[in-house]
């Protein structure tokens, strides 16, 4: 943990480039009574979708160009991920994306293979952080808060682990972490997601990071950018490793 500490302070002050549990989304069952969650609620529009297939430099745009497709070979199965690079060789994605792997495979959004060095697991909420030994192509920069409800975010990621592909929603509000592992509020969206989403990055109208996906319930749950900010600041707030579940070891 050490080279993880030092590792982590290089990246807090380095420049960020200013501009991607089985593979997908953790499925948790809704509320047993109706109205159990308490966040703010916003009018909900009909959500959109980009599916980008050609995979050309032109063809992207700086946030795409920072997703990252995870596989995760490790307990028996191979799951898959999203990701997100914040630094040249740093990027963002879930604690159940890379629980208990064996090996992760990683590529950038046009299919270029990265050789991944370590990986550290964060204790306070569904999040992870893996150095890379090469640098990626493009990284994100953090908002400085969490955006307020009504905000138009998008989700870019591997969903079912196929093409990019971008989604458009709006912030809802905040609520509990419904999988339970956080007590920390969550970022609540309607942008929608599917198997795979998992660690994409919730991207706001300046293509600035405000929340990473990890969850849904019919609700889509992101968290919050406040959250990995608080990580990055604090290097006890990483563990060693995490179950095939993700829970901490």
């Amino acid at each position: 943990m050490a080279k993880l500490k030092s590792t982590l302070a290089s990246i807090i002050s380095a420049p960020v480039l200013s501009i991607g549990l089985t593979g997908c989304a953790l499925l948790v069952p809704p509320p047993t009574e109706e109205g159990a969650r308490s966040y703010a609620t916003a009018p909900v529009q009909q959500p959109t979708t980009k599916r980008s297939t050609t995979p050309t430099l032109s063809g992207f745009s700086d946030y795409e160009k920072a997703a990252l497709r995870v596989r995760n070979v490790g307990c028996g199965d191979v799951s898959r991920g999203s990701g997100f690079a914040i630094s040249s060789h740093v990027f963002v994605t879930n604690r159940h994306v890379v629980g208990g792997a064996v090996l992760l495979q990683v590529s950038t959004y046009d299919g270029h293979d990265v050789e991944v060095e370590t990986v550290g697991s964060v204790e306070v909420a569904d999040l992870a952080l893996v150095w890379t030994r090469e640098a990626l192509p493009r990284s994100l920069s953090l908002a400085n808060e969490d955006p307020p409800v009504g905000t138009n975010v998008t989700a870019v990621g591997f969903p079912l682990g196929g093409p990019l592909t971008t989604t458009k929603g709006k912030v809802l509000g905040y609520g509990p972490d419904p999988v339970g592992w956080s007590s920390l509020p969550m970022l609540v969206n309607d942008a929608p997601i599917e198997h795979g989403s998992s660690g994409s990055p919730l991207i706001n109208d300046r293509g600035q990071l405000v929340g990473v996906v990890y969850a849904s319930d019919g609700d889509h749950f992101a968290v919050p950018v406040s959250v990995l900010r608080q990580v990055l600041d604090n290097p006890s707030a990483f563990t060693k490793a995490s179950a095939c579940n993700g829970a901490p070891r």
